[in-house]
């Protein structure tokens, strides 16, 4: 199946009913489509809007690569190196102030110009983010299992991240190539909760990621709690924290 269409009405409505189960803080997607939408309770950021052709590209009405849903509302919008493809803005949790940034690194896989051009840039804004921060999408790198694209990535990558003081949440998650990503400082005296749910093939060529954050202190799983969920449908890619 390709990438998400307006018209898709068991595709949307599976979104939607999965977003619902789950009932996420703050979600991330990727190639998606802007006619989704998951209710009042959340404030929205989106990509700028495809042009029907765009990169060699033929795209969808109101197609876009990346959007991200928040129960928290966004006190500011960043600039990125390309509105397309990546969008950075700051919420306020319980936890204290979190810049979210999300993005797709290569939007036709991992082995060609489109995706180091992407993986240079990322690094250099992510870099250049001195707040906390949760980087998310579909990286188009797995840690785990299949090494994708090659190993020298993988490993420039998690050298990368540990030179910035973030943890890959979802490092250990096998053969997948949509991560969360965030700051050691920020997960101090915390607990990582983080698990994937299988999707159907016809729905989503990925799985959906789940990460839900806690206070270590608290015994209850009730409390406090930033909960992520990363979801790629061919392209949309949620994400809760």
């Amino acid at each position: 199946m390709e990438r998400l269409k307006i018209n898709e009405n068991d595709e949307l409505d599976f979104i939607k009913n999965l977003i619902s189960s789950e009932n996420p803080d703050v979600i991330f997607l990727t190639e998606t489509n802007l006619i989704l939408d998951f209710g009042a309770e959340y404030f929205s950021f989106h990509s700028k809007e495809l042009p029907s052709f765009h990169d060699n590209q033929s795209y969808n009405e109101k197609e876009n690569r990346t959007s991200i849903f928040s129960k928290y509302s966004f006190t500011e919008t960043i600039e990125t190196y390309d509105n397309y493809t990546a969008i950075c803005g700051k919420i306020n949790t319980e936890f204290g102030e979190l810049i979210l940034y999300g993005s797709i690194i290569g939007s036709f896989g991992g082995r060609d110009v489109h995706f180091e051009n992407d993986l240079e840039n990322q690094k250099n804004e992510i870099k250049n983010l001195k707040e906390n921060i949760c980087y998310s999408g579909d990286f188009n790198i797995a840690f785990s299992g299949w090494k994708y694209p090659s190993i020298k990535v993988i490993d420039e990558t998690k050298a990368f991240f540990n030179q910035q003081n973030l943890k890959i949440l979802t490092e250990e998650n096998e053969n997948c190539a949509i991560h969360i990503v965030m700051n050691k400082d920020f997960l101090k005296n915390k607990t990582v909760k983080s698990k994937m749910i299988k999707i159907d093939r016809k729905i989503s060529d990925h799985n959906a990621v789940i990460c839900e954050i806690y206070e270590s202190e608290v015994r209850s799983w009730k409390n406090k709690k930033l909960h992520q969920k990363n979801f790629h449908h061919p392209s949309p890619n949620i994400q809760q924290l």
